[in-house]
């Protein structure tokens, strides 16, 4: 189950590929996601779980989210 801080790659769309993390539950099929992707509502079907996760709060700025992103790569 995907939780806040949550790191996930999309896998359908404009962003396909791209890395982010869960920053808002929104509720049983979608969440926010932001990070290396733009910040959008997105179906939990079209994400792919990394198996990792960052300290943030919810609705945490870009700013907060992409260096902590880039410190796992």
């Amino acid at each position: 189950m995907l939780e806040i801080g949550s790191v996930v790659a999309k896998s359908a769309g404009r962003d396909a590929g791209k890395v982010g993390a869960v920053i808002k539950l929104i509720d049983d099929n979608f969440v926010m996601v932001d990070g290396f992707c733009r910040r959008k509502k997105v179906n939990i079907k079209h994400l792919v779980p990394l198996n990792r996760k960052i300290e943030i709060k919810e609705d945490a700025k870009r700013e907060e989210i992409v260096p902590l992103l880039e410190k796992m790569v």
